[in-house]
């Protein structure tokens, strides 16, 4: 109980700033173009997530009568592993207040960070299975513990700060539908991964 009034507190105490910031730059009428619904989307959004935490879910629908918000925050509880914040979109999965943390620093993130994990989790949760304790994904990697059927992401490592070791255990052939077209070079000698069949024979021909 304790619990929902304090998601309805904070829930409500981010509505309220929404709608004095939206008064503020808008004001009381006229006609919103798509750009400036865009400039107060990203501005909007690093505040909300400066002021009351980098797990609040934003939404915004501008309308005639000036616009209608979705805030959610994400739901907490506090474990032996410090904070959880529950997964938006993937039920029975959680992230680690440390692997916000390090997610916002690792990626120079100060917005929703809760959504955008999720975003690379669609991706990595593909490759369970495949490593022990880790999910890989095109933009780095996640380390993961079960506990009561319930996935819960420790770390996230950023696919820069890897190692080369690193790279070649997470990013083997299995991994290489997961590889963008930025990272995947038509020569050889350009690159820092090289799949099996793909190196020349060593039979003479």
């Amino acid at each position: 109980m304790a619990k929902d009034r304090h998601f309805a507190f904070k829930k409500a105490q981010v509505e309220g700033f929404v709608k004095k910031e939206f008064q503020r730059y808008f004001g009381r009428g006229g006609r919103i173009s798509i750009r400036k619904r865009q400039r107060f989307m990203e501005r909007i959004t690093k505040k909300v997530g400066k002021k009351f935490g980098k797990d609040i879910l934003c939404l915004i629908d501008f309308t005639k009568q000036g616009f209608v918000s979705l805030v959610s925050p994400s739901h907490t509880e506090s474990t032996d592993k410090g904070m959880l914040f529950n997964s938006f979109t993937h039920p029975q999965l959680a992230y680690t207040s440390h692997c916000v943390e390090r997610f916002s620093e690792r990626t120079d993130t100060t917005d929703n960070c809760i959504i955008i994990l999720d975003s690379y989790l669609d991706e990595a949760l593909l490759t369970y299975g495949l490593h022990d304790g880790y999910l890989v994904c095109s933009q780095g990697v996640f380390a993961y513990v079960i506990e009561d059927d319930r996935l819960i992401i420790k770390t996230y490592i950023n696919f820069e700060l890897l190692s080369d070791d690193q790279i070649r255990k997470y990013y083997t052939y299995d991994m290489a539908s997961f590889l963008t077209p930025d990272m995947i070079s038509e020569e050889a000698a350009a690159s820092d991964i090289i799949l099996m069949d793909e190196l020349p024979s060593d039979d003479p021909k």
